[in-house]
């Protein structure tokens, strides 16, 4: 992840939500996913997350222009009472290089196998000197039933430009394929905010409002720190963005994995209990005219009310057997610190994660299943 320095600063990440003028009748089979994909799902330790057996699932696609992949943004929605998956990724043919990326598209059904799209690269790049020329990031897409297209809300920016440009990025869709950014990007000029705001990061997460428009998040300093904290963001159409300064998620305490704040995050409802992953990171890199983030770590909250965040904590009534100390989820053998990403979708009666991260020296996704029940039952064999 990449934060300007002097008046601007960069990052990105993703998540989404899809919506559909048919119904479906309540109570569909709840199939375990590991009776039907390839491979099976094996429990990490003693906690209620379970690894696919065949991760990663998606990595590099063959695709001459996407040779690493950055960033990743997930959709899971039902077709005739059945997951179906959606991924949007944004690649590179060179990652040391800024500038010539590409915006790619593939589905899957059943989280697993990806078929990448044949007309990628879907998004026209945009120019050298364009706002975002240099890069665009952290992408977060949701369906609007109401104007009846995809919403992408992105991170750009480019460094080439002086003085450096930053901010968020709209872009829109019918199909999911076809993408057009508004032409009055960015609908948040990082550069230029107000000096009693908030100095803002990257978004971090975007879902329909109750009623009407968007809401999600959005990282954000404090006067006098550096650290990427979450803040709320509202927009009540396309075009209106307004971050708040009012901060739900503080950074870990020094010295924890996320005491500098986080990169990305996913929240998912299961059984009345609201879960929210998220990618935080401990040290900053400094450049001349830009900062990256450093070891990165997968951390977790929870809360009752989708308000009120409890850091690392699993209620005794939801779960059992798991540590109840605020800490790095630590889903493989070894952490990498290099995880970009996590997006989390409930399907049935359990979480579907999907984690960005470092992979055989390169970029891909690995899969997870967060299962309470089924560790529950397990547990008391």
């Amino acid at each position: 992840m990449i934060r300007l320095t002097t008046q601007a600063t960069l990052l990105l990440t993703l998540l989404t939500s899809c919506g559909q003028d048919y119904e479906f009748l309540p109570d569909n089979p709840n199939v375990h996913p590991g009776d039907v994909t390839e491979c099976d799902f094996t429990r990490v330790g003693t906690t209620p997350f379970y690894e696919y057996g065949c991760n990663p699932v998606f990595s590099t696609t063959g695709e001459n222009w996407a040779e690493t992949i950055k960033s990743t943004a997930f959709l899971v929605t039902e077709v005739m009472g059945h997951p179906f998956y959606q991924l949007w990724y944004s690649g590179v043919v060179d990652e040391n290089q800024l500038g010539e990326f590409g915006l790619g598209y593939a589905i899957s059904p059943d989280g697993t196998k990806w078929e990448a799209n044949l007309a990628n690269p879907l998004l026209e790049e945009p120019a050298s000197s364009a706002w975002d020329g240099s890069s665009m990031d952290a992408m977060q897409v949701v369906w609007d039933p109401t104007t009846q297209q995809y919403v992408m809300l992105y991170q750009g920016y480019n460094l080439d430009n002086n003085p450096s440009t930053w901010g968020l990025g709209v872009a829109t869709s019918t199909d999911g394929r076809e993408w057009v950014r508004l032409p009055y990007n960015p609908v948040v000029d990082f550069t230029n905010s107000s000096p009693s705001d908030p100095r803002w990061c990257w978004p971090l997460g975007l879902t329909l409002g109750e009623v009407a428009g968007f809401t999600g998040y959005v990282g954000g300093s404090e006067a006098g720190s550096q650290k990427c904290e979450v803040y709320p963001i509202n927009a009540g159409d396309v075009t209106q963005w307004n971050p708040s300064q009012n901060k739900v998620y503080a950074a870990g305490p020094a010295g924890s994995f996320d005491d500098e704040g986080f990169t990305s995050l996913a929240i998912a409802e299961l059984d009345g209990i609201h879960y929210m992953f998220y990618v935080g990171f401990s040290d900053w890199q400094n450049f001349a005219t830009y900062s990256t983030t450093l070891n990165h770590s997968l951390g977790w909250a929870t809360s009752t009310d989708g308000r009120n965040w409890t850091r690392g904590l699993i209620p005794e009534a939801a779960i059992s057997g798991i540590s109840q100390e605020a800490g790095p989820l630590q889903l493989r053998e070894s952490e990498t610190g290099v995880i970009s990403h996590v997006a989390a979708h409930r399907v049935d009666n359990r979480i579907h994660m999907w984690v960005t991260d470092e992979w055989d020296g390169n970029q891909a996704v690995g899969y997870y299943l967060f299962d309470p029940q089924r560790a529950e039952e397990e547990d008391a064999q």
